[in-house]
């Protein structure tokens, strides 16, 4: 396992940290190893979230390119007959 010496630690910090860790029942070294393994797995989430959002503007360009110039009625009247049935 790779080993990251950390140094000039800010006390506050540290403590901190330790206080999750006994609140979390790990030890200092597993609290840190989690808190590392969930920010980059938030980072790689977000670089996915961020091409699927790409795709999903494309989508409602198309979208908008299509309807565009349509002009279209208010659709409540139409959802309160329905409703009243």
């Amino acid at each position: 396992m790779t080993q990251f010496p950390v140094t000039q630690l800010d006390p506050i910090l540290a403590s901190q940290l330790e206080s999750l860790a006994r609140l979390h029942g790990r030890s200092l070294q597993e609290e840190i190893e989690f808190i590392l393994q969930q920010a980059v797995q938030s980072q790689l989430r977000s670089r996915s979230t961020g091409s699927t959002m790409v795709a999903a503007r494309a989508a409602v360009e198309r979208s908008q390119a299509r309807f565009a110039g349509r002009r279209f009625g208010n659709s409540a009247e139409l959802i309160r007959e329905d409703r009243d049935r």
